[in-house]
């Protein structure tokens, strides 16, 4: 063989080993059979270093999964949020929410694979934090939580969805080379990252396969 050529050989060998690969560990998964869904959420907290932890009773969500299974949106509503600063509870809220301690916000999403398991990669809007007597808080970014259940190729009318983070960062956040994590930011002052635990049942009318193939 030509030793001109064999360099290039010897890549596309390579190539054709690495590029497989890859594309496994971020193989797209998907659900079938649904296309709307609720859920709820256990109580919440937001960490970030050197900064209060607004924390949250409970979330209620409607969303719509698109056509193919691998993306869709989502409304959140959550209740109860406050934070305590030097012994005091302050209520916190978003910008036109009914109760000075409610935070709505929207969300898309992207069902992935992540570490081989089954995850969801959310991107919420940017979010305006309004708590009495402080400044404003800003929070924005994006967060992965992984899929409890049900299994993959398994049907069910319920899905599990686990954030868990370590202090203030989230045990999730690499994927495809790329990090993606939440952001803080009070007032004026630098953003910082930050890190949301929290659990959620979702529930639909109809039962949808997991599919991770």
């Amino acid at each position: 063989m030509n030793r001109k050529i064999m360099p290039w050989a010897l890549l596309l060998a390579w190539i054709a080993v690495l590029v497989p690969s890859a594309l496994a560990s971020a193989q797209e998964i998907h659900i079938e059979g649904i296309t709307t869904f609720s859920a709820v959420g256990s109580a919440s907290e937001l960490r970030a270093t050197g900064e209060p932890t607004p924390t949250c009773e409970a979330t209620d969500v409607t969303g719509t999964i698109n056509s193919g299974g691998t993306t869709g949106t989502m409304n959140l509503d959550i209740t109860g949020c406050h934070m305590n600063i030097l012994g005091f509870t302050i209520k916190c809220r978003t910008a036109g929410s009914a109760l000075d301690n409610t935070v709505n916000l929207g969300a898309t999403f992207h069902l992935i694979t992540y570490n081989e398991k089954p995850a969801v990669l959310f991107t919420p809007t940017t979010v305006n934090l309004v708590c009495a007597g402080t400044q404003q808080i800003t929070i924005s970014g994006n967060s992965i939580a992984t899929i409890t259940s049900p299994k993959c190729g398994a049907t069910s009318k319920t899905l599990g969805l686990s954030f868990t983070a370590a202090g203030v960062t989230q045990d999730h956040r690499l994927y495809t080379g790329v990090e993606y994590d939440l952001k803080f930011q009070t007032g004026g002052g630098s953003q910082v990252t930050a890190a949301t635990t929290q659990t959620f049942t979702v529930t639909s009318t109809t039962e949808g396969k997991l599919n991770c193939t």
